[in-house]
């Protein structure tokens, strides 16, 4: 099998919808902060980029632009009420268990192991395939950085869709 030529597939996908080119992220450097803490210490949080959103309950996620709008999951939530709306990748295994996306069942299995000290109280999912990079750093980044302080978390898990 050979490779998938991901930076070529992103590009022509782009252009043949009409968007600018993707901005490729590039980091001269990469800040480092030793973890300090035991997991099994730890308040973790998650953030999948699958664009799940509570049914009955929240407004769907708007695909048809840049959305830069986030859900916030709580930690008990019955996953069967969790609804994708993304357009950009097939939520077929998404449908059939969120987990493999936005794996909060697995993750309150970990608190109750005492794998780690527990999954915070509320959760996060946002709509993946932002082009508007500024936005994402100057206004969607900040707003859960700050959410995420607000309840004490010490680890965050992305999971991409």
């Amino acid at each position: 099998m050979s490779p998938v030529k991901y930076i070529e597939l992103t590009r022509n996908a782009f252009s043949s919808q009409g968007f600018p080119p993707y901005e490729w992220v590039e980091n001269k450097t990469a800040p480092f902060t030793p973890f300090r803490k035991e997991l099994r210490e730890c308040r973790v949080s998650l953030l999948s980029t699958g664009g799940f959103f509570i049914r009955g309950k929240q407004e769907p996620f708007n695909p048809t632009k840049n959305d830069l709008t986030v859900r916030e999951i709580p930690k008990d939530i019955d996953v069967r009420d969790l609804a994708v709306s993304h357009d950009n990748y097939d939520h077929t295994d998404a449908e059939s268990d969120v987990n493999c996306v936005f794996p909060i069942e697995r993750f309150r299995e970990l608190e109750k192991e005492g794998y780690i000290g527990e999954l915070s109280p509320v959760n996060y999912t946002i709509m993946g395939r932002i082009f508007r990079l500024t936005a994402l750093r100057n206004e969607l980044a900040p707003q859960i950085l700050n959410k995420l302080k607000e309840q004490h978390v010490d680890v965050f898990f992305l999971v991409p869709a």
